[in-house]
């Protein structure tokens, strides 16, 4: 008759685990020592609820045996200091659990691998020391590539991989580590002279810690490949061999991910989509020094379906890089989207080599989207950031740089009122595209000519364009003020520092007019109009009020300034140039 469970585990633990005199722990003895505890459910003592887990079904095997072969489902553990125990080609524990204690080794001869959980649920645990590892490695011609490596299938979920040594491992397919699992730890790992790439973390797989691991000799260029929701498991104190990279696979991130920068760069292939639910946003932080390389088809969504945030927060010393990968040129990579749920912010970045897509630049962002920008440098871009739709909440936009990127920025008239300091375009135009202002706005120079694609209108708002802002105006381009709504415009330059409306073609009546209508009282002082067109350059239209000063048209092909009968307008300096009919068109009212 079997031994009762409860005595077996304790000569098990008095023996065997302990090693303690009757375990032969090394296969250089010639002698192998199997301490077998197998227990039938009717066996095992009853289980307090919520106190221990079930009993295995499994047998128990603790033992130092001198080789591993075939297919086993038992619950086996590896005593301390056992080994080398030699690994034959096809062995595979497949149900039922693997612990190898510190200092055991594995040799494992050509074709032999350790697969884990190829079918059924397999707990493991590989529990070495730092100062007594778990050694894996060839049992002979130690070279990279003599055996494939260490393979956590299916059945591995939640496995534990702690101080473990792999030499010499290597497959061109799965790597010396292949993980097709998920909630996978590992940390203190190091890894020698590995044919291939090194950790494998299929599409299917996941890692929950991945910590003070050391890859070195790795023949690939690729050190690790992952699921982009693996990345968040990655801690900042890995080693990486130099030159390396690791490959990140598209991926729908919810919940909070931080990537730490891991000393290599990260390349992006696929579309990566940030976006948690109604409930609860996908929030994704990348860190100082982090390099993200974009393949072709490698780029970032955020926010289209539900809440997403982005933050993107490096520093001076350490700016965090958004780059193509293979083709380092402009346009070689689309870029960053952010949409209706978005929010995001930038510090210390720098976007280069992007902008597929013109229209939608490196960095896109439409609807309510939420971004700031603060020292961020865009360069050798196609294009630079597209801000599309009054809608987005620009809250900062300050110290961005462009340089080698046609452009820069693309934004409506809302948005435009809402640039900060400090900004460098690069002697490239800033486009704005037509639109409404229909919340208060100041349109500061930003030291570039800013060219406006079409009709802008201010309704329900007040406009102040400063010194020193120059428009550079499509055909048929008009600035109604009031039309729908009251509002009011505040246009005040200076002498030396003029507001310059010109044509984009420089003939006479390109663009349209600046109508304003009633609401308030309208200022402009100290503005040049050219190539304008219409009744005059500025008409004021029904019960309007208006004070113009100092204020010519150059090349225009109607008069500078007129109003209709019921408007009143103050005028002083007007001025007509080059071919402008004249100055002022006084209204022909009844009993004037």
């Amino acid at each position: 008759m079997r031994p009762r469970w409860p005595a077996l585990l304790q000569r098990l633990v008095a023996g065997a685990l302990l090693g303690a005199p009757g375990c032969t722990c090394g296969a250089d003895e010639g002698v192998t020592t199997e301490a077998v505890v197998e227990a039938t459910p009717e066996e095992a003592p009853a289980r307090p609820p919520g106190r221990r887990k079930a009993p295995s079904k499994f047998t128990m095997v603790a033992s130092c045996p001198a080789e591993l072969a075939g297919i086993e489902s038992v619950d086996r553990v590896i005593p301390r200091g056992c080994g080398p125990i030699r690994v034959k080609p096809g062995y595979r524990l497949d149900g039922g659990s693997l612990t190898i204690e510190a200092g055991a080794s594995l040799e494992f001869e050509a074709g032999a691998d350790l697969a884990l959980g190829l079918t059924k649920p397999t707990s493991v645990a590989i529990l070495g020391d730092a100062d007594a590892p778990v050694m894996m490695r060839a049992a002979e011609g130690p070279r990279p590539g003599a055996w494939p490596g260490l393979r956590l299938h299916r059945g591995a979920a939640g496995a534990t991989i702690r101080n473990l040594q792999i030499e010499h491992a290597g497959d061109p397919d799965l790597g010396a580590l292949y993980v097709e699992t998920t909630g996978v730890t590992i940390e203190g790992m190091r890894m020698r002279e590995v044919a291939g790439l090194g950790v494998y973390v299929n599409s299917k797989g996941g890692l929950q810690r991945f910590a003070d691991n050391r890859l070195e000799g790795i023949a690939a260029p690729t050190a690790m490949f992952l699921p982009a929701a693996s990345m968040r498991a990655l801690q900042g104190d890995n080693v990486f061999p130099e030159g390396s990279q690791i490959r990140v696979l598209g991926d729908h991130l919810r919940g909070q991910h931080r990537w730490a920068d891991p000393g290599v760069p990260v390349v992006i292939g696929g579309r990566i989509e940030i976006a948690g639910s109604a409930e609860e946003a996908a929030v994704v932080t990348f860190a100082p020094g982090l390099e993200l390389h974009f393949d072709r088809d490698g780029y970032i969504n955020v926010g289209y379906y539900d809440p997403g945030v982005l933050v993107a927060a490096g520093t001076a010393e350490r700016p965090i890089l958004f780059t193509d990968h293979n083709n380092p040129k402009p346009g070689a990579w689309r870029g960053i989207n952010l949409y209706k749920h978005a929010s995001a912010s930038f510090a210390h970045a720098v976007f280069e080599h992007g902008a597929r897509y013109v229209d939608r630049g490196v960095l896109y962002a439409n609807s309510e989207a939420e971004v700031g920008l603060r020292a961020v440098t865009f360069r050798e871009n196609r294009a630079g950031i597209v801000l599309y739709r009054d809608a987005i909440r620009l809250r900062e936009f300050t110290e961005v740089r462009f340089e080698e990127t046609p452009r820069p920025l693309t934004l409506g008239p809302a948005v435009f009122g809402e640039l900060g300091q400090a900004n460098e375009f690069g002697g490239e135009r800033i486009v704005l595209q037509e639109g409404t202002v229909e919340r208060d706005a100041t349109w500061r120079d930003p030291g570039a000519e800013v060219e406006v694609t079409g009709p802008v209108m201010v309704d329900g708002a007040t406009l102040s364009i400063t010194a020193g802002v120059h428009f550079v105006v499509r055909d048929g381009f008009s600035l109604d003020v009031g039309a729908r709504g009251l509002a009011v415009l505040r246009i005040v330059g200076g002498p030396e520092r003029p507001v310059l409306f010109e044509g984009v073609h420089d003939k006479r009546g390109t663009w349209d007019s600046i109508h304003l209508y009633g609401g308030g009282e309208h200022v402009l002082r100290d503005v040049v109009l050219r190539n304008a067109g219409g009744d005059a350059a500025i008409v004021a239209h029904g019960d309007a009020r208006a004070v113009v000063e100092r204020v010519r048209c150059e090349r225009c092909f109607s008069p500078t300034l007129t109003w209709e009968c019921a408007a009143t307008v103050s005028r002083s300096e007007i001025g007509a140039e080059e071919g402008t009919p004249r100055a002022v068109l006084e209204p022909r009212c009844p009993g004037s």
